[in-house]
């Protein structure tokens, strides 16, 4: 662009001044010469409320905004422009549909309450989460009309809280109330989005009895309609469990993971960590490290790497009410928790320990803790990995307060919320740059009106 050169004056007193008016008097200035690169670039400079405002100016200024490729330059801008700096993030805990929000110190966006959370959404009976990807949400409705032919009907809404846009997914035939899956959601840089419902292992037909067979239905919006595969798994895989469902799948670098439970072990053992690649739908199983038994691990993800949050013990199994020099399980030494993390997928899996912390040594730096009966050992929960800061930790404690644990150096923020409730899912809402939009799908795969169970 050529900018009109600007002449200089001499005024008694003083020196050399820019005088705000062209050399030219005949030459104009506006923004509606300016080219579309330039306009380009403008807009990838605003903050996101401003950007999206100027949609509202003209058609041209709202073409420009939406072209395919504004969002990947103004996410890949503010990158640049930003280095390394945190993104706002949201922790989502819920349990039988109720939610409680809580906040991070960065996020502004997100000040509605926990009821109105999912209030734009059409109206159902029931409505929980069943998977987050940055700001996207994957909502789930059952209709509860189909109780009475033992059947359930699942519709799935992607939407993000952030915007309030949202889209449902056609809708699958209805299943048994035994065969509920497991789902997970995968959201790519392009935008491009699937969602997985992993059905429960079942025997392979083939000579082979050690193989386990999967079905595995996949919606991708390239496509726009469900689709369905069967995976067979080397290993043999147990059956989905109680103990199955309360770990949520975990997306990364493109793939699900969940834990391989062994639901017929007293202990609930956990024998490894299925990995599905929706791309192709491949499986391959990692083997985890070595626990000692009775242990509770949990699976997370940081800054792209899997990682696992190994709890010692959660509750004494013998449920004593001895001091804890008397009781072996509620020692100093056996009330710790460590952090993993996955290297890489080769030879099933090169972990590596993070850290190792002995909860006695952080608890009893908080006078909160020396109340009645705290000498005996609280619940340790875990909630989520930091996405921002790989030695935080947020935990819950005394079964009502949330916390935030630096395992590096042992510091316990306490986070305004008060949960009165054992939490089963916890859900990462990052605020990015700029929102995920949420692609409309084909006219022909809209989803059908509700049917009568």
């Amino acid at each position: 662009m050529m900018v009109p050169r600007l002449k200089r004056t001499k005024e008694e007193g003083s020196g050399s001044v820019v005088s705000l008016f062209p050399c030219r008097k005949t030459s104009t200035s506006t923004i509606q010469q300016l080219s579309d690169d330039m306009l380009f670039e403008i807009f990838c400079r605003l903050p996101c409320e401003s950007a999206a405002k100027c949609k509202s100016v003209s058609k041209h200024w709202l073409s420009l905004i939406s072209h395919l490729h504004f969002i990947p330059g103004y996410i890949r801008h503010h990158h640049q422009t930003n280095g390394n700096a945190t993104q706002p993030f949201t922790l989502l805990l819920e349990r039988f549909g109720n939610i409680v929000i809580v906040p991070s110190e960065m996020d502004k966006k997100i000040g509605v309450k926990a009821v109105d959370l999912l209030k734009f959404l059409p109206p159902a009976s029931e409505l929980h989460i069943e998977a987050a990807f940055n700001d996207l949400l994957l909502v789930c409705s059952n209709d509860s009309r189909c109780w009475l032919k033992k059947t359930s009907v699942f519709d799935y809404y992607i939407c993000n809280p952030y915007t309030r846009h949202w889209l449902a997914l056609p809708r699958l035939p209805p299943m048994t109330f035994a065969s509920t899956p497991l789902v997970g959601f995968i959201c790519d840089a392009n935008f491009r989005y699937k969602v997985v419902r992993i059905h429960c292992p079942s025997k392979s037909s083939s000579a082979n009895n050690n193989t386990t067979m999967l079905r595995v239905e996949i919606f991708s919006s390239e496509t726009g309609e469900w689709c369905t595969s069967f995976v067979t798994s080397p290993p043999e895989l147990n059956r989905f469990s109680l103990s199955t469902m309360q770990h949520p799948v975990v997306a990364c670098n493109g793939m699900l993971h969940w834990l391989d439970i062994d639901v017929y072990s007293k202990t609930r053992r956990n024998k490894g960590i299925v990995v599905l690649n929706p791309q192709g739908c491949h499986l391959c199983y990692i083997d985890l490290p070595i626990f000692p038994s009775g242990c509770f691990i949990s699976l997370g993800v940081f800054h792209g790497r899997i990682r696992i949050f190994q709890n010692s013990i959660s509750r004494c199994p013998r449920y004593c009410r001895l001091p804890p020099r008397y009781c072996p399980y509620c020692s100093g030494d056996a009330m710790n928790f460590s952090v993993w993390e996955l290297g890489d997928y080769a030879n099933a899996g090169t972990w590596s320990l993070k850290h190792t912390v002995y909860l006695r040594d952080i608890l009893s730096e908080y006078p909160i803790f020396k109340m009645k009966g705290a000498e005996l050992p609280w619940p340790v929960k875990f909630i989520a990995f930091h996405p921002n800061d790989g030695d935080i930790v947020f935990l819950q404690l005394l079964e009502n307060c949330i916390v935030s644990c630096n395992i590096r150096t042992g510091a316990i923020c306490f986070l305004p919320a008060m949960v009165s409730m054992d939490v089963k899912s916890v859900f990462l809402l990052v605020q990015p740059s700029w929102p995920t939009p949420i692609h409309p799908l084909p006219t022909k795969f809209e989803s059908p009106p509700r049917l009568n169970c």
